[in-house]
């Protein structure tokens, strides 16, 4: 398994900065750019065992209840199914050959980061937006930090995962949706003024 390459913006020539709307935005949006994101798929068996070897790479216990996330430095631990998990990184002291190699035939390992786009969004109409695209609850007692859910935002499946409580969210969708993604939301944005972020 090789180290992705740098890749490209799926919304190069899309993502303007700037405020939209508004003088004062209420939404602020921003793509996170080169994000690894490993996915660890394991046994009902070998589940436990697995969760304690990312540990040990990570520094955090990955979350057995469904739809947890838990943040471990500059890593997110993300539940996305029984068993099976992504661990999103910006920077990676460890890489996903590593993790394969110590887990041997525990779990399968493969990377996703080529074909995820993130965006992150914050502000306080966030919890306001969300509900144009998706039937969930954002209330602030019912999806909070900690939280993240797989589920249709707007026409895309979309993975939401609650940051901190400021609000502040990471939307992952199929980079091959980036732009029509991205049309929708500053679309639904608008209403309540928006701003757009470079890119780090």
């Amino acid at each position: 398994m090789a180290d992705e390459p740098q890749r490209l913006s799926a919304l190069k020539g899309v993502l303007e900065p700037g405020i939209f709307g508004a003088r004062t935005p209420g939404i602020t949006l921003c793509e996170r750019r080169n994000l690894s994101i490993v996915q660890v798929a394991a046994y009902a068996d070998t589940a436990q065992t697995t969760r304690n070897i990312i540990e040990d790479f990570i520094g955090a216990l990955p979350p057995s209840e469904p739809n947890r996330s838990i943040a471990a430095g500059a890593a997110q631990i993300c539940w996305i199914g029984p068993h099976k998990w992504w661990i999103v990184q910006t920077d990676r002291p460890r890489d996903a050959n590593s993790l394969a190699r110590e887990l041997g035939d525990r779990a399968a390992v493969t990377t996703q980061g080529h074909g995820r786009t993130c965006i992150r969004l914050s502000g306080p109409s966030a919890r306001d937006l969300l509900p144009k695209g998706c039937t969930l609850d954002f209330h602030p007692g019912h999806f909070t930090v900690g939280d993240c859910a797989q589920t249709n935002l707007g026409h895309v499946n979309s993975v939401i995962n609650c940051i901190d409580d400021a609000p502040e969210f990471d939307l992952f969708i199929p980079r091959s949706y980036a732009v029509s993604f991205w049309e929708w939301m500053t679309d639904a944005a608008m209403e309540f003024g928006y701003k757009v972020i470079a890119s780090p």
